[in-house]
């Protein structure tokens, strides 16, 4: 444990830059509807306080109800005589269109007011527009903060599967003793642990999604949790049948099954799942997203953590907690799991630039995120169309290349550290 302390924080001085350029831009994009919004910070209007740049943090879509009037982000929002008001530093909203700056506008080009005045100096999108007029800094926050999610809920879900499996088939291989009644339950409880985990929740889900990012991440982890829950406690029902009936345990060869699995998972790209679920749903969907990226991201997760027990397994410490009698739970988790914490944090950073990568070459052919949704991937396929508009794929690909260097990078000092100590 102590060893895995200090390698952690020697890790930590390694990749201190790179980790501080990835909170900065979580935390400006995250917060991106403060600094860029069409939208007022807070205004007064007939006595009464109005957020809706703080509104934005939480769902962009919101309306705001002014005297029967109802207000969108697509509504003319400095039209409105207000009693006081505070903006953005700069007035332009992910969603909200400049009909006077739309059909490709050059970050180059001097902007249009709305009474026809030309800004004297610079444009007033300082990244350019899109053929509707969006602004293309405030989307590009917008999809720096979709993407990061997106990548993180299925980073998630592949590492969760994958070091559940490759402890599990590195720890027992094939002496795996499991009641029959156990085994049964189990299988079982597959069905409607994806029921109630995921397929009853898909609406809550997307709808997380829609709301923010954060959201949808904690929906996917929620329904995770109750994936795993209801497995527990049909594994539970399996033990009392065992106990009740006295069944005796066989002997599952279980580090076959999970590698036999891995290697199928492994043998299909995920691009072609991700394609043919498409083209069997006839629509796109964030969470299907999300789910299919962790799903085939998770073998390379169970091959490592698998090697990773089998070497720590026969460690002299690991030898002295069996002979003590602890649990074998605990062995794996406060035990192995920890010691294998530093190769698997290199995986997880590799594999969040893989799944990243991944995301953006999905949203980039429109098979992704729905087309509302903004990602780095979905900015980068409006350009595709339109060379012209060099904007719209010069800085959203730099974009996709600055995290995906970061992330390799903080793999590559991590694996550098972990091999010195």
């Amino acid at each position: 444990m102590n060893r895995f302390l200090t390698l952690m924080r020697s890790m930590k001085k390694g990749v201190k830059w790179q980790l501080r350029i990835l909170l900065i831009l979580f935390l400006v994009s995250f917060f991106s509807p403060l600094i860029t919004n069409n939208k007022p910070i807070y205004f007064k209007l007939n006595g009464a306080y109005h957020f809706p740049a703080f509104n934005d943090l939480i769902n962009p879509n919101h309306t705001i109800n002014i005297d029967g009037r109802m207000l969108t982000s697509s509504s003319d929002w400095q039209k409105i005589k207000y009693q006081s008001v505070l903006w953005a530093p700069l007035r332009n909203g992910a969603i909200a269109r400049d009909p006077n700056n739309q059909d490709f506008q050059s970050p180059l080009k001097r902007s249009v007011y709305n009474d026809g005045r030309m800004q004297e100096i610079t444009s007033q999108h300082i990244l350019g527009t899109d053929r509707q007029g969006h602004d293309v800094f405030a989307q590009l926050l917008s999809g720096i903060k979709y993407s990061l999610m997106i990548g993180l809920s299925a980073i998630l879900l592949a590492a969760t599967i994958g070091i559940i499996l490759g402890a599990i088939s590195g720890f027992y291989q094939n002496v795996y003793k499991i009641g029959k009644g156990e085994l049964m339950t189990i299988c079982i409880s597959l069905l409607p642990a994806w029921f109630y985990g995921f397929s009853i929740r898909s609406y809550t889900i997307l709808d997380g999604f829609q709301r923010n990012s954060i959201n949808g991440t904690f929906q996917v982890l929620f329904s995770l949790l109750v994936f795993i829950g209801i497995i527990k406690i049909f594994a539970w029902l399996g033990k009392r049948i065992d106990k009740a009936f006295k069944l005796n345990p066989i002997n599952f060869p279980i580090d076959n099954f999970i590698t036999g699995i891995t290697e199928i998972f492994s043998s299909v790209p995920s691009i072609i799942i991700v394609v043919t679920v498409a083209a069997i749903s006839g629509g796109k969907s964030t969470l299907i997203l999300v789910i299919l990226l962790g799903i085939s991201s998770w073998p390379a997760f169970a091959r490592i953590t698998r090697g990773e027990v089998l070497r720590i397994k026969g460690m002299p410490y690991i030898e002295s907690a069996t002979a003590l009698g602890i649990k074998k739970s605990k062995i794996i988790t406060n035990h192995i799991l920890i010691n294998a914490m530093p190769t698997l944090t290199v995986t997880i950073a590799f594999g969040f630039g893989s799944i990243l990568l991944a995301e953006s070459a999905l949203s980039f052919l429109n098979i992704g995120v729905p087309d509302q949704t903004i990602t780095l991937g979905a900015l980068l396929r409006s350009g595709r169309e339109h060379i012209q508009a060099w904007w719209l794929i010069v800085f959203p690909g730099a974009t996709i290349f600055l995290l995906i260097y970061l992330f390799n990078q903080i793999g590559d000092r991590i694996s550098a550290q972990s091999n010195r100590a």
